[in-house]
């Protein structure tokens, strides 16, 4: 078939595609055309009639003046050719904006495409003449200046909108009578067996759980359905958009009809696939947990769970992951037990309980280091106030920083609702699917029944390093005993690992054990973290001169004390990596892994002692305790994460944010930049200039989907000058002291500061067994929107995952003044202006 003739029959069904007789008139255009045609036909008609959930926003993308157009609650920015665009499909299409629509918008000779070119033409004379792109100040660009580049889509965490029953997009009159007898006309959107979606006439007079009797005068005239019969609902949501109203209604449920539950489940599966079963829950689901399972596996944020005992919390569960696990290597014994939860003695829990009294959510600002001696692991634990009131912050800090364990730990806490432990698929259970999740057991709901608390673990140590030359009295060194942790302290924490697609290309295992490492002439004994066939983790006290690529003798002192037969002296590995303070080593083996006698006794460890050894990637069941502790997390978790997208000509850009329910200065101060709306964030105040092909991009092509996260301090500067919003971004990545202080100098008269750590890290493929049911279900009715969601979800190339610290800073660089509390009096006094 000629393409100008396929197109006209397109243009032809446009206009009737939503109508209730479209298959007889469809039938009617296309008798003379075979079958596989007319499949095409229809499936492209459904492309383009498909509802677009996008915003249009065209600043700087065309050569005429945009306005705000708002439109089904969501506010688009176009010119006058889009606009007349718009407002045609809106009437071909009986009021709905479809993906035709949003195709013609962006094909319209309007288009300069300048902004794009003329940043290419910027950068490309940059680099022609060497130039420094330039930094410092911004203006916000007001709401007129915006560029779509920066304008990322949100999504909320934990959020998966379940429908216990299908529902059917379909339209049909139907007649309402009010508890006053008021009649009216109404027609549905959609059905269910027990609801339904209609609009009426704006003249209405009618509420929320106002009760109706409803019948179905289209229904009676094709079906025996009796026109006379009062069938009670409920309103149970209004809404309103483009100047229509609907009613959401759920039936009575004291009514009971067996005869017309089973009319409308006869009639549903007989029609939805010629009328489309409404996906958009289970479209929204996808990818709110298609993007969360980019984020947990790479997260660097530690999630603990406390019950509470005696007004003490109790650590009861961790869930860990690659890359948080690393929290967790200071706080394995030499038991290789977790005592992680010794950190909460009775005074801090009863603190961070009052605290969580008042507040949403409680804050601990902790440093910690461990000193091992005589084949023990002793723990140190600090607060910011218990050093400052015992004047041993000088000592505390010089003593613990010069320890290869030394961290400073930001650990926020707020309250679990259990309810959001388990979360059904948004798909109905008569429906069904493969990878159907199952409620947790008895033995699971006992496990977390518990559970009162989750506390957010951040290892900010790397943010801080410039504060920590400080003064050491030995004088006080005996009182630093304090902050040391009892030798008895009972071990109930559990550690529960997240399932996701392995990033590692080989079993890893934690355990600790003694070890001495030989560096050239240095010799120190070290401990092993955790270990491989075909390599090692070992931390030692001292820095050690080496790089990459040096050779390493290392001599298994512990495990000898355990097979005295075994060859476990002077074994020859190379170094991998080594972390900025040059005491973690990344050990590996070079030449053939079959005559290396370590990689030999592990391959034996491995194999005769599993028991003994806990897999750093375990394979738990998804439907049991670890799927409860992720959703739990997911509810409200502590950072705010932005996904870059790469396309198939390798561009890369800023797509989508991921918002929670955690109250967070930062992402309050985000939502309320020019520019941001309900449905999406502007981030062109902060992203503005080269800042992502400068700062983001260069480090993450250096990484691959299993290299560990680089971390970046991002500092900002939010003040008013000449009536007009200014915001001043700096990135910095080693982090200088000097640089820091003489930016909060500068906000300190009047300016908002605000600091972020971002976390960058690169992704691999999509994990969509964890969606396999949600994608089989939408595939079933909206196969082009499961292929469109799917390279959607392929397209994710890396992870900037953002933690306000601010606080936590200004604790360091301004210790025993009123500032924070300043600070979050003008970020709220700015917040509540708009």
């Amino acid at each position: 078939m000629p393409n100008h003739y396929f197109d006209q029959l397109i243009d032809q069904l446009k206009p009737v595609v939503y109508d209730t007789d479209f298959d007889t008139l469809f039938q009617s255009l296309t008798e003379n055309e075979d079958g596989p045609t007319k499949f095409k036909l229809k499936m492209e008609l459904r492309r383009l009639a498909a509802p677009c959930h996008r915003t249009v926003d065209l600043r700087n993308q065309v050569d005429g003046e945009c306005h705000p157009y708002e439109y089904n609650g969501r506010r688009h920015q176009l010119d006058d050719v889009a606009v007349e665009i718009f407002e045609r499909g809106l009437e071909t299409y009986k009021g709905v904006f479809t993906q035709d629509t949003f195709e013609q918008i962006l094909d319209a000779e309007n288009h300069l495409r300048q902004a794009r070119d003329e940043e290419k033409a910027f950068a490309q004379s940059l680099a022609d003449h060497n130039a420094e792109p330039i930094s410092g100040q911004s203006p916000f660009p007001s709401s007129d200046n915006e560029t779509e580049s920066y304008l990322l889509e949100t999504f909320h965490f934990g959020q998966y909108p379940y429908r216990a029953e299908e529902r059917m997009n379909f339209t049909i009159e139907v007649g309402l009578e009010d508890s006053q007898g008021r009649n009216y006309e109404a027609i549905t959107t959609d059905i269910s067996i027990t609801g339904m979606r209609v609009r009426v006439n704006s003249d209405h007079n009618l509420k929320y759980n106002d009760a109706l009797s409803l019948y179905f005068t289209g229904l009676a005239k094709e079906f025996t359905v009796d026109s006379e019969t009062r069938i009670p609902y409920r309103v149970v949501g209004l809404q309103e958009s483009d100047g229509k109203h609907y009613l959401n209604l759920n039936r009575d449920p004291n009514y009971q009809s067996a005869e017309l539950d089973k009319f409308f489940h006869r009639f549903i599966n007989g029609y939805k696939k010629r009328y489309r079963v409404n996906v958009d829950n289970t479209y929204n689901t996808i990818i709110s947990k298609g993007h969360e399972q980019f984020l947990l596996p790479r997260m660097k944020q530690l999630p603990v769970f406390f019950s509470e005992s005696n007004r003490q919390l109790v650590a009861d569960y961790v869930l860990t992951t690659d890359n948080n696990r690393f929290i967790l290597n200071n706080w394995i014994n030499e038991l290789n037990q977790i005592s992680f939860g010794s950190i909460f003695n009775i005074r801090r829990s009863r603190w961070l309980l009052q605290d969580l009294t008042e507040n949403d959510n409680a804050r601990l600002l902790v440093l910690t280091f461990s000193i091992t001696a005589r084949g023990k692991i002793y723990n140190y634990s600090a607060t910011v106030e218990e050093l400052q009131k015992t004047g041993l912050w000088d000592t505390y800090v010089a003593f613990g920083s010069q320890k290869a364990s030394w961290r400073v730990y930001q650990i926020d806490l707020r309250r679990v609702d259990l309810n959001q432990a388990w979360q059904p698929q948004s798909v109905p259970q008569n429906v069904n699917v493969p990878f159907r999740l199952n409620p947790p057991t008895a033995q699971v709901k006992r496990a977390i029944a518990p559970l009162r608390y989750m506390g957010i673990v951040n290892d900010i140590t790397d943010s801080l390093n410039g504060f920590f030359d400080t003064d050491l009295n030995k004088e006080q060194l005996s009182s630093l005993k304090a902050f040391a942790h009892p030798p008895a302290v009972p071990i109930r924490t559990k550690e529960a690992r997240l399932e996701f697609i392995n990033l590692r290309s080989e079993k890893r295992f934690s355990y600790r054990s003694r070890c001495r490492v030989k560096v050239g002439k240095f010799v120190r004994d070290g401990m092993i973290i955790d270990l491989s066939v075909s390599g090692l983790q070992v931390q030692i006290d001292t820095p050690v001169a080496a790089e990459k690529g040096d050779n390493v003798d290392i001599s298994m002192t512990g495990f000898k004390k355990l097979y005295k037969k075994a060859k476990l002296d002077h074994l020859a590995y190379t170094i991998a990596s080594i972390d900025d303070a040059r005491t973690t080593l990344r050990l590996k083996i070079d030449g053939d892994h079959e005559q290396h006698m370590g990689s030999e006794f592990i391959r034996f460890l491995i194999r005769e002692q599993r028991d003994l050894l806990k897999l750093q990637v375990e394979n738990t069941s998804i439907n049991g305790l670890e799927l409860c502790l992720r959703n739990l997390y997911c509810d409200a978790p502590g950072s705010l994460p932005v996904f870059l997208y790469r396309n198939k000509r390798r561009k890369t850009s800023v797509r989508r944010a991921g918002l929670s329910n955690w109250p967070s200065g930062w992402g309050q101060l985000l939502s309320k930049l020019p520019g941001s709306q309900q449905s999406a964030l502007n981030l062109q105040p902060l992203l503005r200039g080269s800042s992502v092909a400068k700062e983001l991009l260069p480090r993450l092509n250096e990484m691959d989907r299993t290299s560990e996260p680089v971390t970046l301090l991002l500092l900002l500067r939010l003040y008013r000058q000449s009536g007009e919003d200014i915001i001043q971004t700096q990135w910095l990545k080693s982090n200088d002291n000097h640089a820091i202080e003489s930016f909060i100098e500068q906000c300190l008269p009047n300016s908002i500061f605000r600091a972020v750590t971002v976390a960058l890290s690169r992704t691999g493929r999509p994990d969509t067994q964890f969606i396999q049911a949600e994608l089989n279900y939408i595939s079933r009715y909206a196969a082009y929107r499961a292929q469109e969601i799917e390279e959607d979800l392929w397209q994710v190339y890396a992870i900037a995952d953002t933690v306000d610290v601010t606080e936590s800073l200004l604790e360091f660089a301004l210790p025993g003044t009123d500032t924070i509390k300043e600070q979050q009096e003008r970020l709220n006094d700015w917040v509540n202006k708009f």
